[in-house]
């Protein structure tokens, strides 16, 4: 990450932390993956896929601390054995304000599952890593467990429920790090438009005992183009209430149009 010499952004001095933190990540989601490969040994009825997954790549407009157009990838893998469901995600976005001030945003992301009732009732174990300047952190990290329900309005629609509670450690830029108690609520709705088209909706609130709250909201619409191609819009709103420097703004907001490989 560079930038010019005069602006208010300071260098980042110690990377122990975040760079633990994505070693973590790393450690947890092969180990899990190491897990399913030997589960997947046993002969089983072909039934839905075990594996899926998706690899995106598109441009993105961001507003907000350094308003800005950018390049924007995503890719996510999904595993499932009986009750037993894996999900991780990557989200990558190179952000050049000028010539001068560019960073990389950078999301990882690993939720194991377990269901007691199939598709309904599950209890969950998720981490979260988020590097982001332009939002005023050198780094967050939540790291959540708490239970969830999907509620199926119709045919085509249905709504996804969590809540859960762990700890979260980041860095806001300019103050040391710290650790504290954090509680998570999010829900999703879905609604599957067409047998191509589907419409998602994702609130997430991060909630801290040190009154940094961070709130999400990701809205996106999916189409499939031809065979495993989709083309794939969608608009991430982040609003942080803590007031670090009043140069950083607390709402910035990415628009993405990515196209998607699907496996």
């Amino acid at each position: 990450m560079i930038f010019p010499k005069n602006s208010q952004i300071t260098l980042h001095q110690n990377y122990n932390k975040p760079t633990r933190a994505i070693a973590g990540f790393i450690f947890i989601v092969g180990l899990t993956l190491s897990t399913c490969a030997l589960a997947n040994t046993a002969k089983t009825p072909k039934k839905p896929k075990i594996w899926s997954g998706s690899a995106a790549f598109g441009y993105s407009s961001v507003t907000g601390t350094y308003p800005s157009l950018s390049l924007n990838s995503k890719a996510w893998i999904r595993w499932q054995y009986h009750r037993w469901e894996n999900r991780a995600r990557l989200s990558y976005n190179y952000t050049a304000a000028s010539t001068s001030v560019y960073a990389n945003r950078l999301v990882l992301q690993n939720q194991t599952r377990y269901y007691f009732k199939p598709k309904v009732h599950y209890v969950f174990g998720d981490i979260r890593y988020d590097r982001n300047p332009f939002d005023g952190y050198y780094y967050h990290l939540a790291e959540i467990i708490g239970e969830g329900n999907i509620i199926s309005l119709n045919k085509t629609m249905s709504l996804d429920f969590q809540g859960g509670v762990g700890a979260q450690e980041d860095q806001p830029i300019g103050l040391k790090y710290q650790t504290n108690p954090a509680a998570r609520l999010a829900v999703e709705y879905e609604w599957h438009l067409t047998r191509h088209a589907t419409f998602r909706e994702k609130v997430t609130a991060l909630l801290s005992t040190a009154n940094n709250n961070t709130y999400e909201s990701v809205t996106s619409v999916q189409t499939r183009l031809y065979g495993p191609l989709s083309l794939q819009m969608s608009y991430t709103a982040t609003y942080n209430e803590l007031p670090v420097i009043s140069y950083y703004k607390k709402l910035n907001t990415i628009t993405t149009a990515d196209l998607m490989y699907k496996f």
